[in-house]
């Protein structure tokens, strides 16, 4: 299964947030001075989303089950046949950092229990962690993973539910909450499965939590998030993020009409900044 870079959800977008916000705001209109929510947001999302990468290994689009073995990382299915179900898949980094593919650093154990083959419609993954970390910090909860089946365009939808996640900061012991809800459509590029680079995402949903900072938050996607895995930015939709002490200053998040450039804008009170993603 083709789901290679399907972390770049909205992390790359939060951290452009947190470096343009809420400069010269005037002392007797009070507005969020710091953004600290939408850092914490885009950790607890790239390490969720690089959960189900992580799981997706194990499977491809012929629903063909393996067992790898790789580096640090080793995985077992139980049992390792393509008749029997439920199956439980047990990813192990280890006890000290394993560094993946995608450059970051993983240990600890990924539990996952499917009650059919990854791409039969109504297929559920339960996922739970054991003393698992993500770039050194400590990752609880659970995380399911329904198969929505087909949608009206023919496109196959999974809807990703994670609810109570816990992350702890790695130095400091503050512990950030997290829960989303989201649709991930594939959308183009399922035809040709020895060409992950053409693949298409359609990210739809919300999500909520509170940062470390104590700050409770919202994120609404309003238009389709769209992420082309041959590009390394999302080049399409739009996000409101909505602070719960500041309700009356969302800040919407666009990512342009489809062009692969790195240019986006966020609009705050009105205010229109461009943003460049690193």
């Amino acid at each position: 299964m083709k789901t290679k870079t399907i972390q770049l959800f909205t992390a790359v977008a939060f951290i452009a947030i947190t470096s343009f916000l809420y400069t010269g705001c005037k002392k007797e209109d009070p507005k969020p001075k710091n953004a600290s929510s939408a850092g914490d947001n885009a950790n607890a999302e790239s390490a969720f989303a690089g959960i189900w990468r992580q799981i997706s290994v194990v499977t491809d689009s012929s629903n063909a089950l393996r067992s790898p073995a790789s580096g640090c990382a080793s995985a077992m299915i139980t049992p390792f046949d393509l008749v029997t179900w439920p199956k439980t898949v047990v990813i192990d980094f280890g006890t000290v950092n394993c560094m993946g593919s995608d450059g970051n650093n993983r240990r600890g154990v990924i539990t996952a229990v499917f009650s059919g083959p990854y791409l039969d419609s109504g297929t559920v993954i339960t996922v739970t962690l054991t003393n698992y970390y993500h770039n050194d910090y400590h990752i609880q909860g659970s995380q399911t993973i329904t198969n929505k089946g087909n949608n009206a365009a023919g496109h196959l939808v999974y809807n990703v539910v994670v609810s109570g996640a816990t992350v702890t900061h790695p130095t400091d012991g503050r512990s950030s909450t997290w829960n989303t809800n989201q649709n991930r459509e594939f959308y183009a590029g399922y035809l040709t499965n020895l060409n992950i680079y053409d693949d298409v995402y359609l990210i739809s949903g919300s999500a909520n939590g509170v940062s470390m900072e104590g700050e409770s938050y919202t994120i609404v996607i309003n238009s389709d998030l769209q992420v082309n895995v041959g590009c390394h930015w999302i080049v399409k939709g739009n996000f409101t993020l909505t602070l719960a002490s500041y309700p009356t200053y969302p800040i919407v998040f666009d990512y342009g009409p489809g062009i692969c450039d790195g240019n986006a804008t966020a609009v705050l009170d009105g205010t229109t900044y461009n943003i460049y993603m690193y």
